[in-house]
């Protein structure tokens, strides 16, 4: 006799395992759900609705944790339920007809499963369709004379409007060549206490590489990094598919209509403060959780202004008003980003915290930002922003084989 503890990761992987010991296709169909748990935390919730959820759970086979107290009085409360993937969609089926919370909670833990079991994200930019089934890479451009990571076309090419051009075009070739599928150039620096540049200054630099990026990589999503409308229009008239947009649309009230009118893919930044001051003490109860309360926000914005959900990739804005613990938390909680239904678009590339956990510069920083890349992905991320367009690739093919990704 031969005893071995499994480890089932998704849906996928136990009907799998169970076809490999000769369960029945019907068998596995109904017993895969019951072999994967999930578990979520309700806060701020009636104490009469959490007990008609925990009274549910035990109707199904399952329970919930919640404060004595809140058994016998009308209180607010918090509420722990947990159980396998079958019975908690039972649980959001017999939630959805009640009122109030009731329905949300149902709609929240329904959107969570869907994603549990999501396989492809469908992206949409500009009549493009951009198919997130395997992890995708965007390569990072930055038209700058003083970039964070020192690789800003503007100081190499000395301020010479062809060598910038051609300096880019061979970025963008040896970026396309290695796997990205996405470009984002971007005119002005965010890092940390930067100071934001005039729109006309940022409109040249990013205006000049466009021109010869899109006439060269036609089939390429050209994204660009801006939080300005002015800049995003003439990005638009050059022919730019994304707008990655650090403020996630809150600063340029025309944002959202340049997007709609042109069906742009959009990137949807958190970030807290302005780059000038978004590194002075910045603190949370709970980082993750005050992000998605964020992102549900904006998101209601966008759907109520007509931009769709195929259009918007969500970025948790690593290192934006974060200090070294919470970039941490972040990357190990971004399964509970699944809750929105999009995909994570991560940058982390040679950021400041790789460095502080290293006591190294930003440009040895490639190492770290490998092994975050790993772990981000294996947590949830989708899109990887990166500046090594090359060893990323290499790494996510070494980790995508041994993982049977």
């Amino acid at each position: 006799m031969r005893i071995t503890p499994l480890n089932v990761k998704n849906e996928e992987e136990a009907r799998k395992i169970m076809s490999s010991v000769g369960v029945s296709p019907e068998g596995v169909r109904i017993l895969s759900p019951k072999s994967l748990h999930a578990a979520f935390k309700i806060e701020g919730i009636k104490s009469w609705e959490a007990n008609i959820i925990k009274q549910q759970l035990l109707s199904l086979g399952s329970d919930a944790a919640l404060e004595r107290k809140a058994l016998i009085k009308n209180i607010k409360t918090s509420i722990l339920i947990f159980g396998n993937l079958s019975q908690l969609k039972k649980l959001s089926e017999k939630l959805k007809d009640q009122p109030f919370t009731l329905k949300e909670v149902s709609q929240s833990i329904s959107a969570y499963l869907d994603s549990l079991g999501q396989k492809e994200f469908i992206f949409e930019a500009r009549g493009k369709v951009l198919k997130i089934k395997k992890p995708i890479i965007c390569g990072i451009i930055n038209v700058t004379e003083d970039s964070f990571s020192g690789d800003g076309l503007m100081d190499k090419g000395q301020n010479s409007k062809l060598k910038v051009q051609k300096l880019a075009l061979e970025k963008a070739e040896e970026m396309v060549k290695a796997g990205a599928r996405i470009i984002d150039v971007g005119g002005e620096s965010t890092r940390p206490f930067s100071s934001p540049i005039k729109a006309g200054d940022e409109i040249k630099k990013v205006v000049l590489v466009l021109k010869v990026l899109r006439k060269e990589f036609k089939k390429v999503f050209l994204s660009v990094d801006t939080y300005k409308y002015p800049v995003a229009k003439a990005a638009v008239s050059e022919g730019v598919d994304i707008i990655n947009d650090i403020t996630a649309l809150g600063n340029s009230p025309q944002m959202e209509s340049l997007i709609r009118r042109y069906k742009l893919g959009c990137i949807l930044m958190h970030m807290k403060g302005k780059p000038q001051t978004m590194q002075v003490s910045p603190s949370y109860k709970d980082v993750t959780a005050e992000i998605i309360d964020f992102f549900k926000e904006r998101l209601k914005f966008c759907y109520k202004k007509g931009i769709k959900k195929s259009q918007i990739l969500i970025d948790p804005g690593i290192g934006f008003g974060k200090r070294i613990e919470d970039n941490v938390k972040i990357i190990n909680e971004l399964y509970k980003f699944k809750i929105l239904g999009l995909p994570i678009f991560l940058g982390l590339s040679r950021k400041s915290f790789i460095g502080k956990i290293l006591n190294a510069g930003t440009k040895d920083c490639l190492v770290g930002t490998i092994a975050a890349s790993m772990i981000s992905l294996t947590n949830g991320a989708n899109v990887l922003r990166v500046h090594d367009v090359r060893e990323t690739a290499q790494a996510i093919k070494v980790a995508s084989k041994i993982t049977n990704n």
